[in-house]
């Protein structure tokens, strides 16, 4: 799903976003080169093996690890964290209960998160190849009976995914497979040729793309419609966000879903498709509600506290896929 408040696709053409000391048509060059090479990527990938690629990608992934000694700090920081609170509470699987208490296998589990976080960008450069016959053959559900009552059923739906495995998949799924509208915002890039890529390629998908700034309206003319709408939350950026507790400290989500479901009254779901080979997926989904009594700012609160419940299960199955671990994350260090 395309995302909420943030710019993380445009770390693709990084180099070409940010503003540069040269001519004033330095980065505008810098921008057209790297929507071009994304293309390019784009029909180099459409041609080779799906497992072949993401290797690949994981093993750039490697060498990223190798030369990025303060996004590894910060991100071995935020995983040892993680790892910690998923083993006190007894939800770890063995290899993060394994990265809990043993440094080496911490830092194994960090060079993946390098791997996931390049086969990410290839998966967007990937999306040319996305249709009916690749999803079906390469996505499976843990919860099968869970996502036919949200998809089989008529009518909107508010789906909540974060930045965790391939992120962009439940929307294709939704509208590439089971035929339904989905809207998702996206914020504006400052490299306009990049923007215009990532516009075509999800668009082509049957993902309808608005402009996140002022999306409310939008999303809830969606809603009314029987649309449904895609967001990502598990970072405030660009505004304060709602305090919770996110794997046993201080952090902040946003408000936009909370004040969304509790003001239209639409169920509402986290889902996430994490990697579970080198070109399998399997999706999972997790009923949120809000509360039925309080003020409307106290059940939109209750419900992003249950929103960080639900990305703390999802998260659960691959914390080295949630590759918001390279951001800063909770209030305090």
């Amino acid at each position: 799903m395309p995302e909420v408040g943030e710019q993380a696709a445009a770390r693709m053409g990084a180099a070409a976003e940010r503003a540069t000391d040269g001519p004033p048509n330095a980065s505008s060059v810098s921008a057209r080169l790297a929507a071009r090479s994304l293309d390019a990527l784009s029909s180099i990938v459409a041609r080779l093996p799906p497992g072949l690629l993401h290797r690949v990608a994981h093993l750039v992934g490697a060498g990223w690890y190798l030369v990025a000694p303060r996004q590894r700090d910060l991100a071995r920081a935020n995983l040892r964290r993680v790892c910690g609170w998923l083993d006190a509470n007894g939800i770890a699987t063995p290899r993060v209960r394994a990265a809990a208490h043993d440094p080496r296998a911490l830092e194994q589990l960090l060079r993946d998160a390098f791997g996931h976080r390049a086969r990410y960008y290839l998966e967007v450069a990937m999306n040319v190849r996305v249709d009916r016959a690749f999803l079906e053959q390469h996505l499976s559900f843990a919860e099968p009976e869970l996502v036919e009552s949200v998809l089989g059923r008529p009518g909107p739906a508010i789906v909540i995914g974060l930045h965790l495995g391939a992120l962009e998949m439940p929307a294709q799924y939704i509208t590439v497979v089971r035929g339904r509208r989905a809207v998702a915002p996206m914020e504006t890039l400052r490299n306009a040729a990049l923007q215009a890529y990532l516009e075509r390629t999800r668009g082509r998908t049957g993902v309808e793309i608005i402009p996140a700034r002022q999306a409310r309206p939008a999303l809830q003319r969606a809603l009314a419609r029987g649309d449904l709408v895609g967001l990502i939350a598990d970072r405030a950026v660009g505004g304060p966000g709602v305090p919770v507790q996110l794997f046993g400290a201080p952090a902040r989500l946003p408000a936009g879903p909370g004040v969304l479901a509790v003001e239209t009254g639409v169920p509402a779901y986290a889902a996430a498709v994490t990697r579970v080979g080198w070109s399998a997926y399997r999706a999972s989904v997790v009923p949120l509600a809000a509360p039925p009594e309080g003020s409307r700012h106290e059940r939109a609160r209750a419900f992003t506290e249950q929103m960080a419940r639900a990305f703390e299960r999802l998260v659960a199955q691959a914390p080295e896929q949630w590759w918001s671990i390279f951001q800063p994350i909770w209030d305090r260090p």
